[in-house]
């Protein structure tokens, strides 16, 4: 267990093992690795759990940084989760749900934002209350209100705009809206419980242009996974020549050809 405290083993190890996961699934099935990305990927998130299973904010960045997605998993996952229930629980052309889920998808996104809250007014723990780790949870928070107001009102508008009868879904996006500005408004006016305001403030414009930079980077290397992709596939050789039908299978072709023409011409007569 001592191992598991150096960040190298109790973090990026498993972190790489994940890494490895994705490489065995994406495999061909038949090849021997992909059998192994189930036990690569159990290992990984066991080695995770245990290394964060005493979490300390003002330990090394690894240790605050699984501090906070423990502490965050929860409600982000509920606001995830039933944001997509709601969203294919009704009249949808994409893999539609039953309609009687879309109130359990919107009471699941309000009791994320609810339970985020409530961190927000509850003493926090020490795992996010002292040193890296309440900087990583701040900035955590500050972009998490800021996209949730933002993306709450451009889905609201298109609601409206689309019309078709959807002021249930326009009335929730405007309360995830004012909620959320709310809540940024309060941090930032009178902080929260274990933070002053200033504290907020000093954490919103020292890290927010890192996290500005990380999501332009994010979005730099997909466009450029998305280029090495599209080169592999132009630079591809071109498929082997299909041999011609044989006599029999050209039979087949030809019995079922003439069995569908006379079931439509059966049907238009």
């Amino acid at each position: 267990m001592s191992d598991l405290s150096d960040p190298w083993i109790g973090f990026w190890l498993p972190i790489a093992l994940l890494c490895l996961t994705i490489g065995f699934w994406l495999t061909d099935r038949k090849d021997s690795r992909r059998k192994i990305s189930a036990v690569t990927f159990f290992v990984s998130i066991l080695v995770i759990v245990l290394f964060g299973a005493e979490t300390r904010g003002g330990d090394s960045s690894e240790t605050a940084l699984l501090a906070v997605l423990l502490h965050m998993i929860v409600p982000v996952s509920l606001m995830a989760i039933g944001t997509l229930i709601a969203t294919f629980s009704g009249p949808s052309p994409v893999g539609p749900l039953p309609r009687g889920l879309r109130p359990l998808g919107f009471m699941m996104a309000i009791s994320g934002l609810v339970w985020i809250g409530l961190m927000l007014m509850s003493e926090p723990p020490d795992a996010i209350a002292n040193g890296i780790g309440e900087t990583i949870w701040g900035a955590w928070v500050n972009v998490f209100l800021s996209v949730l107001v933002l993306v709450s009102a451009l889905a609201g508008s298109f609601c409206i705009m689309m019309g078709d009868e959807r002021n249930k879904e326009a009335t929730t996006l405007a309360m995830l809206t004012i909620a959320g500005g709310w809540m940024f408004y309060e941090i930032m006016q009178n902080g929260s419980e274990g933070l002053e305001a200033s504290g907020w403030h000093e954490i919103h414009w020292e890290q927010m242009m890192f996290l500005v930079g990380g999501l332009i980077g994010s979005i730099v290397a997909f466009m450029a996974f998305i280029g090495l992709v599209y080169m592999a596939e132009k630079r591809a050789p071109d498929p082997d020549v299909v041999s011609p039908l044989t006599e029999e299978e050209k039979a087949v072709v030809d019995a079922v050809l003439r069995l569908n023409l006379e079931l439509e011409g059966s049907e238009n007569d």
